[in-house]
């Protein structure tokens, strides 16, 4: 029987499924990024796969959020839990050796597809690439995001024979987000309330990143009666090859479907990880600055606000909150940071802002 107490066990599980929350957010700025840099009417294909990707780490976080309010937990979206990039990832493996990588607010490129694909590398796929030396600052317990599910999972089960299910699901019923609050986009929500659909909506976040075991599919089909597609991973290796999976492909190989166009030129040329000091001279991206980070913070406020008892303040964050962002993204993007030697253009910081009040 396991030693460490109920409190300590079930403290544990809150910190790793808050930490799941941090880590689906840290991966929505820079796909957003990506697909807004993108030329209007350029790489429709490449476009049309990323924003999938991003609509369906929202349903992530989502499924991570209710997970966490099951077992007692509280979910926090504020100043202290957003990503700041570049942002040093590791992911700490059991059997490999540690994976580190950067996450960077870059245009759509071979090096951002190339980070999507580590993001969302399936358990024994071998990484492209790897930083050493660095200080992280996002540390995931496991090779993989699937990995690092898989423990939680595991240790969700351990917990309920030891302790029984009334006493790990805990939380309120009424904090759960249904569908009643949340568009169809991506998938459905999962309203956890036992061991049953708590390992159903980690397993939803797994498949759909990695894949299911050993094939490409998310396993969509299955969870919501939606037609077959390839998992992230997989869809972004399209993009970097430029063809389309078919469903029986080999998974370890190179797509062998219909195949696209991918034009690495056709974008804004932002400059990677601006901060708020590259548009001093220019009051006008100070202010596009500021306004996106106050919308971006506000939502983050509302989704928090939606975890915590009021869902209808959901469905309001992630729709109106997106609309707002792009079109301050796409100005930002075309305007040229002052002074750049090499005429980049500017892009959103995504930092932490107080929503000035009435918003």
């Amino acid at each position: 029987m396991n030693t460490i107490s109920f409190d300590a066990q079930i403290d544990s599980l809150r910190e790793r499924l808050q930490k799941a929350v941090e880590v689906e957010l840290t991966t929505i700025p820079p796909y957003l990024i990506a697909a807004l840099s993108i030329l209007k009417g350029k790489n429709v294909e490449s476009l049309q796969i990323i924003r999938s990707v991003y609509m369906e780490e929202m349903l992530h976080l989502l499924l991570a959020a209710n997970t966490l309010n099951a077992i007692g937990g509280q979910v926090c979206l504020g100043k202290d839990n957003i990503p700041h990039y570049p942002c040093r990832m590791e992911f700490k493996g059991k059997v490999f050796r540690d994976r580190v990588f950067d996450i960077n607010l870059e245009a759509f490129s071979k090096s951002a597809i190339d980070t999507f694909k580590q993001i969302e590398l399936p358990e024994g796929f071998l990484p492209q690439r790897e930083k050493e030396d660095m200080a992280q600052e996002v540390v995931v317990e496991g090779y993989t995001l699937g990995d690092f599910y898989r423990g939680i999972q595991k240790d969700l089960t351990a917990m309920v024979a030891e302790f029984g299910a009334k006493r790990v699901f805990s939380g309120n019923p009424a904090l759960q987000i249904n569908e009643e609050y949340y568009w169809a986009g991506g998938g459905r929500p999962m309203v956890v309330t036992n061991l049953k659909t708590a390992l159903k909506a980690l397993e939803i976040i797994i498949d759909q990143g990695e894949g299911t075991p050993g094939h490409l599919g998310d396993g969509d089909h299955r969870y919501f009666d939606q037609p077959a597609e390839v998992a992230h991973y997989f869809r972004f290796n399209e993009i970097w090859w430029g063809q389309k999976y078919k469903m029986d492909d080999n998974p370890h190989r190179k797509p062998t479907g219909q195949k696209f166009k991918v034009d690495y030129n056709a974008v804004h040329p932002i400059k990677t990880n601006c901060t708020a000091q590259d548009f001093d001279g220019n009051p006008q991206l100070q202010i596009l600055n500021r306004s996106f980070n106050e919308a971006y913070s506000l939502m983050l406020t509302q989704l928090q606000e939606g975890f915590r008892g009021n869902p209808k303040v959901l469905y309001t964050a992630i729709m109106n909150g997106m609309h707002k962002l792009s079109p301050i993204a796409n100005q930002m993007m075309t305007t040229p940071l002052p002074g750049d030697a090499q005429g980049r253009t500017a892009a959103p910081t995504f930092e932490w802002a107080e929503p000035p009040l009435g918003l």
